[in-house]
């Protein structure tokens, strides 16, 4: 064996002469088994013997022969032995494969539609990893990433944040989202200049897809009659559906929209989809399976 570890007396090198010697019955046959030299194992063997304090062999003239003793322990020496080479393997296992715990952030608008969908088949496929997944606004996020609270957070780029590694996965399209009786609904696409005076139902400061149709609104140049302010999409499409207004959504949100009408808006308006990562910290195994799952699922979607 590469290393020696001594226990009360013995180490697992005379554990492993000791069961060669038994299982050749000879000190020639199993010298030459284990690749050493006769005196080498000899020697080994009575230093084993010395230190449990009595014989594991009975030198016959033209053979030998375990003794009780030898017999009583030639089971639990194995059984050592391939403890010991199953944790060696275990060991190489543990430094090659994908283990140990992984923290994920994700924006509410991203971590039920897009990412939540996706964290069986990563779990099932990697399942010593540990995962963690927590749900928070872009800044609250950042932040977390920054501190090392967090290894990778899913949100919409680009962020603030010097030190930052940022990888798009993908533009998530927008749309004007309006009642099935809206006079624009037949539309396949639409100005949003067209919607002025509506009223614009909108998420709540603090998420970044407030910021993003704020922007797409603004380069429109639309007018709208007011806004009010929601905590989620559900509540969004609740109010649209009952007629109180219009909003924009992303495309991942399109599972909610039932009753509603989705527009293209011309030009086309998007957000990029990403993930933000600390640029000093250590890339495990486990972010890098899980970096690339995303990257997968998005490819396969894409096919």
């Amino acid at each position: 064996m590469a290393q020696t570890t001594r226990v009360r007396g013995f180490d697992l090198r005379q554990l492993e002469y000791f069961c060669a010697l038994a299982r050749m019955g000879s000190f020639t046959k199993a010298a030459e088994d284990l690749g050493i030299a006769q005196p080498s194992l000899s020697e080994q063997i009575a230093r084993l013997e010395q230190g449990l304090g009595a014989a594991l062999f009975e030198r016959l003239n033209r053979r030998i022969e375990l003794t009780p003793l030898g017999e009583a322990i030639l089971g639990k020496a194995q059984a050592l032995l391939e403890d010991a080479a199953a944790l060696a393997d275990r060991f190489e296992q543990a430094r090659e494969g994908v283990h140990g715990p992984l923290r994920v952030g994700a924006i509410p608008t991203i971590l039920p539609y897009f990412l939540a969908p996706l964290l069986k088949g990563f779990t099932e496929r990697y399942r010593d990893v540990d995962l963690h997944v927590r749900e928070g606004t872009t800044a609250e996020l950042v932040d977390q990433v920054l501190d090392g609270m967090l290894d990778v957070a899913v949100v919409s780029l680009p962020v603030e944040g010097s030190g930052l590694v940022m990888k798009e996965l993908f533009r998530d399209a927008l749309y004007l989202a309006v009642p099935e009786g809206h006079p624009l609904a037949p539309a396949e696409k639409v100005q949003l200049r067209r919607v002025s005076e509506e009223r614009l139902v909108i998420l709540k400061d603090g998420h970044c897809l407030r910021d993003e149709t704020l922007a797409v609104c603004s380069r429109a140049r639309a007018r709208f009659a007011g806004q009010f302010e929601a905590d989620q999409f559900l509540t969004i499409f609740e109010l649209i559906r009952a007629g109180f207004g219009v909003s924009i959504v992303p495309e991942m949100a399109r599972s909610l929209s039932a009753g509603c009408k989705l527009i293209e808006i011309d030009p086309k308006a998007s957000r990029r989809v990403g993930y933000i990562r600390l640029q000093r910290r250590y890339l495990s195994k486990a972010m890098e399976a899980f970096t690339e799952h995303l990257k997968q699922s998005v490819q396969k979607h894409r096919q």
